[in-house]
């Protein structure tokens, strides 16, 4: 009897062992509600955007709206998000839709397709300072990534400020994590991108600056003796969000 009451303690303790080891992982752990998905959730942000030429900006300014539409389970098995983008110029007109995304959601990541192009949006879990390559899944390759992290030919993105609060136009957010594609600024380069996503909304500010910079001897836009030649400055910020 003391055998068999033995033997039952040792089943018991690797039962509970084995339960232990292969739980399922928590969700807010690995950082799964930074990136929502829910048939009819949107987000609207105000974009503002400059483009530059030979020195010269164009400036625009509209608003962009991204609404999960459908889902669908791929030849994988994969379930997967119908994201429609839709543009205004302001809050007066009425939505025209522009493009069509998909989003799926692993364990391990998310993953954004977007003409016929994937990009790794977010991997799990989310914890600063882990690195992943967003363009992994794609042939976009660095051709010059001096002062950056590069692997492959292929930019590393960096989690940054993980379970902090982020504020934004007089909005904080209290639970955010910054994805941080790049940093460079030299003389004749300014290179700065990052996403900030928000735990139960998805991304809420987007900064996306690019650009090159020439010598010059004073006039119109000319700091420390350089001025802006060409580029691309855009800037997204989320101002609202919910469920149709």
């Amino acid at each position: 009897m003391r055998r068999a009451l033995l033997l039952l303690v040792v089943l018991s303790a690797f039962v509970a062992g084995c339960e232990s080891k292969y739980k399922d992982p928590d969700p807010q752990a690995m950082g799964y509600d930074y990136y929502p998905l829910e048939i009819g959730q949107y987000r609207v942000y105000n974009v503002k955007e400059t483009r530059y030429f030979e020195g010269t900006p164009s400036r625009l300014n509209y608003q962009l709206r991204e609404r999960v539409d459908t889902s669908f389970v791929d030849q994988t098995g994969q379930l997967v998000y119908k994201i429609i983008r839709s543009k205004r110029p302001d809050a007066n007109a009425d939505w025209l839709d522009d493009s069509v995304m998909t989003v799926a959601k692993s364990p391990t990541m998310v993953m954004l397709t977007k003409d016929n192009t994937k990009y790794v949006k977010l991997v799990f879990p989310v914890k600063t300072g882990l690195e992943f390559v967003g363009d992994l899944y794609n042939t976009r390759q660095v051709t010059d990534g001096a002062g950056s992290k590069i692997r492959d030919n292929k930019e590393v993105y960096t989690y940054q400020a993980v379970g902090e609060s982020y504020e934004v136009s007089g909005q904080t957010y209290p639970v955010t994590a910054t994805v941080v594609h790049n940093f460079r600024s030299v003389s004749t380069i300014y290179d700065n991108r990052f996403e900030v996503y928000a735990e139960g909304i998805g991304l809420v500010y987007r900064v996306w600056d690019r650009v090159n910079y020439v010598s010059c001897q004073g006039g119109p836009g000319c700091v420390d003796d350089f001025k802006i030649d060409h580029g691309h400055e855009r800037e997204e910020t989320l101002i609202e969000h919910g469920k149709l």
